[in-house]
């Protein structure tokens, strides 16, 4: 009787035993949803989507794959398939954008300034004018300006400001002698116009970045006309297909959180002395 006891005893343990390393069986971690985020040049030169990758993706698990152009050609790309999400700013282009039905809706979630950068000699003498007035000058001073020329956000704001001073662009624009239309992304364009010390309009967080490497300097930063709004677009999978809506709405929601929004703010503080991007 008592050997009977014992063995029912070891039976008990030992099936209490297998159920308990059942139970302490190591989870698989869930494979991260991958995102197509289509952005302009100046947030990926900036390095703020590098900067907020591996919390996106401990908080989310979200994994995104990146590609950057142009505001108008990231619309276009979006327009296509391209991408499940966009981020960019080109408010009117945005704005059409989603009232053709394409995006879902448009969050505008920060912000930064355009500046006008150019040679430490200012020979349009634009220093610290509003944009509207140092277009104007620089103009007149027939003084070398590089202008993007790729129908990004950047370009089209430039374009407004000329139209602001009264300029005929498509007229100017032919102006060779003193208009350069280089065709190239933020970074490269900034490259340009330090070479061949010309005047550019810029995003303030992309100058900041690439400082070191210029010879251009600030000229013109506190202009009001010079605000830089950034949206968040999801691409609306009822229009375009091949569309990840589900990850992107979730990206969207994580980018227009309280945390996220204060991870932002606090870009480039440390490297630059000053925040990179602004949010509200």
């Amino acid at each position: 009787m008592f050997r009977i006891r014992v063995l029912s005893v070891l039976l008990v343990l030992s099936l209490f035993g297998c159920q308990a390393q059942e139970v302490d069986e190591p989870i698989v971690p869930e494979e991260p949803k991958v995102l197509r985020l289509t952005t302009t040049t100046s947030v990926n030169d900036s390095g703020l989507m590098e900067y907020l990758r591996p919390h996106l993706l401990e908080e989310a698990n979200i994994e995104m794959e990146i590609v950057s152009m142009g505001s108008g050609a990231a619309i276009e790309a979006g327009q296509r398939g391209d991408a499940d999400v966009l981020l960019v700013h080109s408010p009117a282009a945005e704005k059409t954008f989603v009232e053709e039905g394409y995006g879902i809706q448009r969050s505008t979630f920060m912000y930064n300034f355009f500046v006008i950068v150019g040679p430490e000699s200012d020979p349009a003498g634009v220093k610290d004018l509003s944009a509207k007035e140092a277009f104007m000058k620089i103009r007149e001073a027939k003084a070398k300006f590089v202008s993007r020329g790729d129908n990004s956000g950047t370009h089209s704001k430039e374009k407004a400001i000329w139209k602001l001073a009264e300029l005929d662009y498509d007229n100017l624009s032919k102006e060779t002698e003193f208009y350069v239309s280089a065709g190239t992304g933020m970074g490269a364009t900034l490259t340009i116009a330090s070479e061949q010390e010309a005047y550019t309009l810029t995003d303030l967080a992309t100058y900041l970045s690439m400082e070191d490497q210029l010879s251009s300097k600030l000229i013109v930063s506190a202009s009001p006309d010079l605000r830089n709004d950034y949206s968040v677009i999801v691409i609306n999978p009822d229009k375009v297909t091949n569309v990840d809506a589900e990850t992107a709405k979730a990206f969207e929601t994580w980018m227009l959180s309280d945390s996220t929004l204060k991870l932002i703010a606090e870009y480039g503080k440390d490297e630059y002395g000053e925040a990179l991007f602004f949010t509200e």
